[in-house]
């Protein structure tokens, strides 16, 4: 089968491909990336085999793919791997035990946290538990960004936004910032401020003011209020000079920094020492926030942790249009080497605005 395989890492003109013989797998012979094992084996998960029609890319795929991440991220036989991280298709093949999903179905799949790959092929390997029935009227190329980003995105905002508060989003036009600027508002925040620089796409999504990150610090700004939460997609420097600065559109620890640690910047190197510096750094920011009376309260949410329901219900949202998926300019990519290579590098390019999609076969009725 025909099948986006990464042989290497860091340089994508050289080492991201699209073969033709890469084996088709079967729930007799599918491997599972994380264990190694047959997935026939695993009897306490339940897979079934999809069809792919489109897949959606996220910041991890571009991390694994530069090789920052092999210790958490690679499958446990290594390289070369099928990319991909999250999939619309149809059910090609399911466990005899199967009794929700049916052969046929049109569904969304997630990869297994926290490995984002196998999936960007003409068929994958899938986890029933991180996958849901899609509704018809969601053309497959928007269905597949669902899964992880859009359940990220409702996941923090239903933990965090509460009725009336002031939010401030940092990186609002990314695939989660594009799903979050409308799950706050629809959680009943007040007013939403963003840093950007896609003013018009933002604003059709709920934000009340856009802040250009180019020409302005966040923590500089003049605002009749200050924020009740803080939301960074970003990571970075932010929170070091804006959120320990004092800054007079914080309140001290009435406000809260919710920092997801798989942000646009973050520098993850799971190599040797780089693992714990990383865990370091988490520990360090938690502790300094709670010492410092003038930091607010930082926090990192857990924006993966579905629960059952949680797909149906972002579905279910889009479906009924009180969602609207954002597909960044140039996607959806076509299903060829030269066109994957640049959705890979638009990802890894940190300026996607919206979803970084691959159609990888055409949708019947399309």
């Amino acid at each position: 089968m025909k099948a986006a395989i990464a042989s290497g890492i860091e340089t994508i003109d050289e080492f991201l491909h699209v073969q033709d013989d890469w084996p088709k797998p079967t729930l007799a012979t599918a491997i599972d990336g994380k264990t190694g094992k047959l997935v026939s084996n695993l009897k306490d998960d339940r897979h079934m085999v999809v069809q792919v029609l489109a897949c959606a890319l996220a910041p991890g795929d571009f991390r694994l793919f530069a090789g920052k991440t092999d210790m958490m991220q690679l499958p446990k036989s290594g390289r070369p791997y099928v990319i991909g991280s999250d999939i619309c298709g149809i059910v090609t093949e399911i466990a005899a035990n199967e009794n929700y999903f049916l052969i046929g179905d049109k569904i969304v799949a997630r990869f297994d946290e926290p490995q984002p790959h196998g999936m960007c092929a003409e068929y994958a390997c899938v986890k029933t538990k991180f996958s849901e029935k899609c509704p018809p009227s969601i053309p497959a190329v928007e269905a597949c960004t669902v899964p992880a980003s859009a359940a990220a995105a409702r996941l923090v905002a239903q933990k965090l936004v509460k009725p009336n508060d002031r939010v401030l989003l940092l990186a609002a036009s990314g695939g989660v910032g594009t799903f979050f600027c409308q799950y706050a508002k629809l959680q009943g925040a007040s007013y939403l401020a963003a840093t950007t620089t896609q003013s018009e796409l933002v604003k059709s999504l709920g934000v009340d003011r856009v802040i250009d990150y180019r020409t302005q610090n966040w923590w500089e700004i003049e605002e009749e209020e200050p924020f009740d939460l803080v939301v960074d997609l970003v990571n970075g420097q932010n929170w070091q000079l804006g959120g320990c600065s004092g800054s007079k559109v914080l309140k001290g620890k009435e406000t809260t920094y919710a920092q997801l640690l798989t942000g646009l910047e973050t520098e993850i190197d799971s190599h040797g020492l780089g693992i714990v510096s990383f865990i370091a750094m988490i520990i360090g920011r938690s502790i300094y926030s709670k010492l410092k009376w003038s930091c607010p309260k930082w926090t990192s949410p857990q924006g993966l942790d579905l629960q059952p329901g949680d797909l149906k219900a972002v579905l279910e949202d889009v479906a009924e249009k009180r969602i609207r998926v954002v597909l960044d300019p140039a996607s959806p990519h076509s299903f060829d080497t030269e066109a994957v290579r640049e959705a890979m590098k638009k990802q890894g390019s940190k300026h996607a605005h919206g979803k970084v999609v691959i159609e990888v076969a055409k949708e019947k009725g399309s």
